[in-house]
């Protein structure tokens, strides 16, 4: 496969490095029955290569390439997958190999300190038997001694994180296109049901304790971070990152503790930190030595994690931070510069430490281009470069280990925004990623797809799709859109995250807090309008929590023990709110969360009689202590005002913080128009059905499902004896098949003449079976059709 290529200056190149163990690499390759070793007397030189003594390598002899063209050759005596070369050079660069005259690969490869220091490039090939086999310098600016090649099906060498094949999608329903991906994937009742996470935003970025990116701003010269690093710990050219990370103690992190807090808190997932722009690992990674479990806390915190939260019945994440553009664009490259004034000036910070580097220290036998990066330019196009290969490897790797339900990427989606210089996204790599995932998925589920994907970019204020917008309908449908910090200002189509900390993203010194009234309000606002919170809770360096976040979890999750009914498997209204109130819906009732509650009266605008989704109202109930109140009302024209007596405005007991035990308080409105929307749970399948909602044409819920493709099928599962299909009917409308329980019950015409007719009752079924039942619909052409609601109920003796 093609290995992925970026600019260095006005050059383009191919950068390079090799995976170094944790123990000292081997001396020499080892021959076997299935390998080949050619030494350098078996290896002829190209152009202007030359053969030379060298007292300290195997053989005694290298073979030095000094120039674009210079090169070895041999014959193959065997078949082979895989070539290796044992190399020294002081600089970075490429190779190339030629089987039979043809490029068919790269070799990457950077500096290994000096020319007695040798590293191994292993890349895949297919060599035939007899075949005349060439490896040429390609860049003139760097030496390369050559003191063994080896060619075979098993080399026993670990893997090359720097020349990685692309990776290849697992076999799966899931092709790697947006469109594909968008027109079979829906998110998993589970996910819809969840609404509020934990996460663990945690990693060796927290030792120092001063807030988030300290892997970046360190090497930022006076910056607030780096003179607090020159003072603590020292220069960050004697004492970078890499050291950081071997300091990092967690001596205090209890995960069970964390974890049943997080439960208490009222949180149905977890995120665990996999990697953050750092580039340091969190488990026990394959394709990245500079992990947890070999340095620093030497434990998979990962694994630990997802034991944990499984036992605690929580659904497992894993957030991946290290994608290219954040990672080789920003973090990167700072590491390679040096002071511009005072006494270290030009002295190189430790980005440029090699391997040879490394002798005798703590870090023997670690190679620091394999955190930091081979050098390279910010302007470096991200996702062509050698680490977008290892990126997506470390993400398969994960998936493998640890089969999560959800995976997060701090990224967009698509490619089309730019931040600090760098143009941001996983554009092309973000179908493969999330179609090799969801087809995994499948098979330690079961076959069914119940795993989630978080990106950022799809639509809104950062909509990274600009070039690209006609994707952004199967975009939304192939994933859980995520924002940090960002409140929607509509109730969007499809479900959403919100990323929120309680405090800084990594623990700073000082750092104040959020309330819990705080965050139950950001939790609604995002619940109204079909979103989910993702809330980290900042730990110390060492692992544990301020004493203030445990009490404020403890309030949240007290406050959800009462109220859960409005936010867990909730739906939005046609609205999301009205002043101090946000609306949810579930299993028929309506709520109405208030964070103003007093005495007096609560007038809710948005609940007036004659309404397209809100029925008579019956009856409304406070929520509370251990039972509920029920309140009396007037419903008219203007809204629904409900009389607040003095009794219920009494404080939730067992809730320290003040103004979430008084002022969030949530009504349960019983109505008589019980209708089940679209997107209501027991929605099955939605392939080639696309959402739409806010409307404000008349339509329940305000919002419709959609499609204009022939053979889309929407399916939904429910228990009755009757059911009925609202839909609207209007003009250029085109038919649709009903099937109850698989077969063909009628084809119902949706065009109409004139205006458009919005809650149109257009099938009917009744005297079913007391009995689990299955209606889908599907699109008999290529018109559009629309699905608004269904009613279901029995029928009466």
């Amino acid at each position: 496969m093609k290995k992925r290529q970026f600019a260095l200056g006005l050059s383009i190149v191919m950068f390079s490095a090799t995976i170094t163990l944790a123990q000292p690499l081997p001396k020499r390759f080892v021959e076997s029955k299935s390998s080949t070793l050619y030494d350098v007397n078996a290896l002829k030189t190209v152009s202007a290569a030359v053969k030379a003594e060298d007292a300290i390598v195997s053989g005694g002899k290298v073979v030095v390439l000094q120039k674009a063209g210079d090169g070895v050759s041999f014959k193959a005596v065997r078949t082979a997958q895989t070539l290796a070369i044992r190399y020294a050079s002081t600089g970075v660069g490429i190779a190339d190999v030629y089987i039979n005259g043809k490029i068919i690969n790269k070799i990457n490869f950077h500096s290994s300190g000096n020319s007695s220091q040798f590293l191994n490039s292993v890349v895949k090939v297919k060599m035939p038997i007899a075949a005349d086999v060439v490896i040429k310098l390609a860049t003139s600016d760097v030496a390369l001694r050559i003191n063994q090649v080896a060619v075979g099906d098993n080399l026993n060498l670990p893997p090359d994180i720097w020349n990685l094949p692309e990776l290849p999608v697992a076999d799966g329903p899931f092709k790697p296109d947006w469109k594909a991906i968008g027109n079979t994937y829906m998110a998993p009742d589970w996910w819809r049901e969840a609404k509020f996470g934990a996460w663990s935003h945690w990693d060796p970025q927290s030792e120092p304790e001063q807030g988030d990116w300290y892997a970046r701003k360190m090497y930022q010269e006076n910056s607030p971070v780096y003179k607090f690093h020159v003072k603590t710990y020292g220069h960050p050219s004697k004492f970078g990152y890499k050291d950081i990370t071997n300091i990092w103690v967690i001596d205090k992190w209890n995960p069970e503790e964390l974890m049943a807090l997080y439960v208490q808190m009222g949180a149905r997932y977890f995120m665990a930190m996999g990697v953050h722009h750092d580039n340091f690992d969190l488990w026990n990674s394959k394709y990245q030595p500079w992990n947890s479990v070999n340095i620093g806390p030497k434990k998979d915190i990962v694994g630990i994690y997802e034991k944990i939260a499984r036992k605690h019945g929580l659904r497992f994440g894993i957030g991946f931070h290290n994608t290219p553009p954040r990672t080789w664009g920003q973090f990167m490259p700072v590491k390679y510069l040096s002071d511009k004034n005072g006494e270290l000036k030009g002295v190189p910070y430790d980005g440029l430490n090699t391997v040879a580097d490394g002798k005798g220290k703590w870090w023997d036998g670690f190679d620091p281009v394999d955190l930091y990066g081979p050098v390279h330019s910010a302007k470096d196009a991200p996702l062509r470069s050698p680490f977008a290969n290892q990126f997506m490897w470390r993400v398969d790797d994960a998936i493998t280990k640890y089969h999560p339900d959800v995976i997060y990427f701090d990224e967009h989606a698509g490619d089309s925004q730019v931040d600090l210089g760098v143009h941001m996204g996983l554009g092309f790599l973000a179908p493969q990623l999330i179609a090799n995932y969801y087809n995994k998925s499948l098979k330690w589920n079961k076959g069914k797809m119940d795993v989630v994907v978080n990106l950022k970019g799809v639509g809104g204020r950062y909509n990274s799709f600009q070039n690209s917008n006609e994707l952004l309908p199967y975009v939304e449908h192939s994933l859980v859109k995520s924002s940090e910090k960002i409140i929607e200002r509509e109730i969007m189509a499809y479900p959403f995250q919100t990323e929120e900390s309680i405090s800084e993203w990594h623990y700073e010194t000082g750092q104040k807090y959020l309330t819990a009234a705080e965050i139950v309000k950001i939790l609604m606002e995002n619940v109204c309008r079909n979103g989910t919170l993702l809330l980290n809770l900042t730990q110390h360096n060492r692992g544990d929590l301020d004493a203030v976040v445990v009490t404020t979890a403890k309030d949240i999750g007290a406050w959800l023990k009462l109220n859960g009914e409005a936010i867990y498997g909730s739906r939005p209204f046609e609205v999301h709110g009205d002043a101090n109130v946000y609306y949810t819906r579930n299993k028929g009732k309506l709520y109405a969360t208030c964070n103003n509650w007093q005495s007096g009266t609560v007038k809710l605008t948005a609940l007036a009689t004659d309404g397209a989704t809100l029925g008579k109202v019956t009856k409304v109930e406070l929520l509370g202590d251990g039972a509920t109140t029920e309140l009396s009302f007037v419903q008219n024209e203007q809204g629904l005002t409900v009389n607040v007596p003095t009794m219920s405005a009494i404080a939730i007991n067992g809730i320290a913080d003040a103004t979430l035990a008084a002022g969030y308080r949530v009504l349960r409105i019983t109505h008589s128009k019980t209708w089940i929307n679209d997107d209501d749970p027991g929605v099955m399948i939605a392939q080639g059905w696309f959402r739409q909602s806010n409307l404000n044409n008349g339509d329940f819920n305000n919002d419709l499902t959609t499609s204009n493709v022939a053979g889309a099928k929407w399916s939904f599962s429910f228990a009755g004896t009757n059911v009925s299909v609202v839909a609207p009917k209007q003009a250029g409308a085109g038919k649709v098949n009903v099937l109850l329980d698989g077969k063909l019950v009628k084809i119902v015409d949706l065009s109409a003449s004139g205006d458009s007719k919005r809650q149109q009752t257009v099938f009917t079924a009744k005297g079913l079976k007391q009995a689990a039942h299955t209606l889908t619909i599907i699109n008999a052409g290529n018109k559009p059709v629309a699905i608004d609601a269904l009613i279901v109920n029995d029928s009466k003796p």
